[in-house]
């Protein structure tokens, strides 16, 4: 089966090449990597979670603590720090933000969690500090957070007026009344965010060791088991306090999310697989190789329109700190890399519009690029 794949790609290349389009290969290689790797480790598990965040949190859930009227003082440092628990890409982030939109939240915070939920998270900042080191580590955290803040704060000033209101008349949200406790909502987002965590292969080491026990020892199967059984507990939990016909609705907007967004989004990883092809950041790294402002914003500019995932663009910024760039250039790129790409903003674009998705991109590259070069100097001091 597999070699059989694998003949279907290179006859498919060849074609591509025989009628002189074998420029665009590595677009259509960039996208399908990205559907064999992200697609149903990463993607879908966010769709369902986004989805169960129009369906089943009430809209005052989201403002108490999220909305436009909220204390900034509040506000900002939970939208700041919300995506912590999370293991999604800047593509994966979408749908999420875009339920927490549709539900009430605040502009500011809105795009502090777009910001700061890819680019940091428990197991990303666990292993910038085991591959980069305490000081990247700190880095990280701090830069993350002061500038997810200042991002969501210049976007809600530059948008004063412009609070989301969801589209009723196309995307189904319930109002009624709750039947279930708080208690029974945290159980069922924590069962569907470790669906999230086991399928991304952040729990191999603990589902191989439990698996051991009854003879799988494949990181493969060990996680497909342990999946098979969080979605079957999952269901059971989700038939046992929400009514069938929130159940149906919020298969539906997940689906109508992934409709809404994930096309664009894979048009997005096909145009930055040919641009990743024609410009080879390796080709650049002398001018990364001091703590200037050209070099961290000419670093803010190739992370914001190249596809970092959240914990591989860890392992990239630690090979390319190895072969010379400076630590402040390459803290632009573990920020600005992760939190922006042009998929993304190709995805944003018909959410919040054009003016928002990039002035959005324009703050990431400044606040990153400005994050970097402070930490550059700090660790030019020490």
């Amino acid at each position: 089966m597999i070699e059989m794949f694998n003949s279907i790609i290179t006859w498919f290349e060849q074609f591509l090449i025989s009628c002189h389009l074998g420029w665009m290969w590595p677009g259509f290689a960039e996208a399908g990597k990205f559907i064999g790797e992200h697609l149903l480790s990463g993607m879908i598990p966010a769709f369902f979670i986004a989805g169960a965040i129009a369906i089943f949190i009430d809209k005052d859930r989201i403002t108490k603590y999220m909305g436009a009227k909220a204390n900034p003082f509040i506000s900002y440092p939970v939208a700041a720090l919300s995506g912590g628990i999370l293991t999604v890409c800047s593509c994966g982030v979408i749908p999420i933000f875009t339920s927490i939109m549709q539900q009430g939240a605040g502009v500011g915070p809105a795009f502090t969690f777009l910001m700061s939920a890819p680019a940091v998270n428990l197991i990303a900042l666990s292993y910038t500090g085991t591959l980069l080191g305490q000081n990247f580590l700190i880095g990280r955290t701090l830069a993350v957070f002061f500038s997810a803040i200042g991002i969501g704060i210049a976007m809600r000033y530059c948008f004063p007026d412009q609070i989301y209101e969801p589209i009723k008349s196309k995307y189904v949200i319930v109002e009624e009344e709750k039947n279930y406790t708080d208690f029974q909502l945290i159980v069922f987002f924590v069962l569907l965010i470790l669906i999230m965590l086991t399928t991304t292969g952040i729990l191999d080491k603990f589902t191989v060791y439990l698996t051991t026990f009854i003879g799988i020892t494949s990181s493969f199967y060990s996680r497909i088991t342990f999946v098979v059984i969080e979605i079957i507990l999952t269901a059971i939990w989700a038939w046992k306090i929400f009514d069938k016909y929130e159940i149906k609705l919020w298969i539906k907007k997940s689906y109508q999310l992934f409709i809404m967004i994930f096309p664009k989004v894979l048009a997005g990883i096909f145009v930055c697989g040919i641009i990743a092809k024609l410009f080879s950041l390796n080709d650049f790294l002398k001018f990364f190789e001091t703590n200037s402002l050209s070099a961290n914003i000419f670093s803010s500019i190739l992370g914001a329109l190249m596809y970092f995932g959240t914990i591989v663009g860890v392992t990239i910024v630690m090979t390319l700190h190895n072969f010379g760039m400076h630590a402040g250039p390459s803290l632009t790129l573990l920020l600005a890399g992760p939190a922006v790409s042009l998929p993304s903003i190709i995805a944003l674009v018909p959410i919040v519009g054009k003016k928002k998705a990039f002035s959005f991109l324009g703050f990431v590259m400044l606040f990153s690029a400005f994050c970097g070069f402070i930490f550059g100097l700090c660790c030019n001091t020490n």
